[in-house]
């Protein structure tokens, strides 16, 4: 046991545990892996925050980026990490597995928005706000603090007449902005879909299939594969931005995002103005 312990000391950085008889592969965020003498069932127990989505698959539910409906009945699904591991979803898992991942991605998003949304409102904007801009806000969700820095630097710098809100989750999104004036709402959305894939997608989803909510513009922005671009304007993004990796570029793409959606469209509460 004294081998097992400082393995799972840590649960956070583990993205997986791979089963194989009585031993366990455990493999972490960093790319180490440990091999240790205790079959997954076992490990199971320890880790109740994992999902069991295969016999010989334990996976960390904060590293799932998508998941993947069986292609027939009597096939199995699939669901992807953001590490690039790709696991098989058993059949008789899969609705175990949707809902555990459901309630993952809300207790998380309920832990954080429980607390109101942080406004990041520029000194320039307080010193002369103009009335009718100054509740007019721009929205991203994303769990990448630089980019986080970036969006409020490139707002503040260039039209501090808005102001930005944030949050890493967005489950529950929807239901507050569906209880809110729609003079309230974000004037435009941006939803990192890099990560945690899935809960983005449903997110964007939900919105687009709701008559008023569907209104606010939503920029998806993605890695830069063609099946992420698809599945953005499958689920009816506005706009799909690809991200390249690194941060060389990100003010100068944030800058042209917000030169045409903040300066050339017209967006539907201004047209109400």
């Amino acid at each position: 046991m004294s081998v097992i312990k400082p393995a799972l000391l840590y649960p956070e950085r583990i993205i997986y545990l791979s089963g194989a008889n009585n031993y366990s592969w455990i493999c972490f965020q960093d790319g180490e892996k440990k091999l240790l003498a205790k079959p997954i069932s076992y490990l199971e127990e320890l880790l109740p925050d994992f999902i069991r989505v295969h016999k010989t698959a334990l996976i960390n539910p904060t590293y799932v980026q998508s998941l993947h409906e069986p292609p027939h009945r009597k096939m199995s699904g699939k669901v992807q990490l953001n590490s690039g591991d790709v696991f098989p979803v058993s059949r008789r898992r899969w609705q175990q597995v949707v809902d555990a991942l459901q309630n993952h991605t809300t207790a998380l998003a309920t832990q954080e928005l429980l607390q109101p949304p942080t406004f990041t409102q520029p000194e320039s904007a307080v010193v002369s706000p103009a009335p009718a801009q100054a509740t007019r806000s721009v929205f991203l969700i994303s769990q990448d603090r630089e980019m986080v820095t970036s969006v409020e630097h490139v707002v503040q710098k260039k039209w501090p007449g808005y102001v930005v809100q944030t949050s890493a989750n967005s489950v529950i999104l929807p239901d507050i902005w569906g209880q809110m004036p729609a003079s309230e709402h974000p004037i435009l959305l941006l939803l990192d879909a890099r990560t945690i894939t899935l809960e983005r997608l449903n997110t964007l989803q939900r919105l687009k299939n709701n008559k008023t909510l569907g209104r606010i513009p939503v920029i998806l922005l993605t890695s830069a594969t063609d099946q992420a671009i698809v599945n953005g304007y499958q689920y009816k993004a506005n706009s799909v931005v690809a991200i390249p990796p690194g941060t060389g570029f990100i003010d100068a793409i944030f800058e042209r995002v917000f030169q045409y959606w903040l300066r050339i469209v017209t967006l539907p509460s201004m047209a109400m103005n």
